[in-house]
């Protein structure tokens, strides 16, 4: 390729070095990124991509509503509560659990003690 003020030589190093640049994966990813962050301000600009705080008001009559988010916080407000009646219920389990394992630890010990006395008489 024959460029103005260039020899033969420059030309064939500019063109290798284009070639280069042009098959490498981060050019083409780099570019693809650019297009798409040019792309989505545009839509935004243009009030395509996202709608308007007044457009949500509007939809659900109520000011500050998102009928998306919304939605989410209501079923997690579910859940918690859901998990804490499910606490609630193992709390009481436990307390069940406790006052059995308090019992059984005490007739554990007395038979302890009694095995003892009779061990001791035994070596007597």
């Amino acid at each position: 390729m024959f460029l103005l003020g260039t020899n033969d030589h420059e030309s064939v190093m500019n063109e290798e070095w284009l070639m280069q640049m042009l098959s490498s994966p981060w050019i083409l990813a780099g570019g693809a990124f650019s297009l798409g962050f040019i792309a989505f301000w545009l839509l935004q600009a243009c009030g395509l991509f996202l709608p308007k705080q007044a457009e949500l008001v509007r939809v659900a009559g109520t000011e500050g509503f998102d009928p998306v988010h919304g939605q989410k916080l209501d079923a997690l407000a579910a859940e918690i509560e859901k998990a804490k009646v499910m606490l609630e219920e193992q709390q009481a389990d436990h307390e069940v659990n406790e006052e059995i394992l308090d019992e059984l630890d005490g007739a554990v010990k007395r038979a302890n003690g009694r095995l003892k006395l009779i061990l001791n008489r035994l070596n007597s």
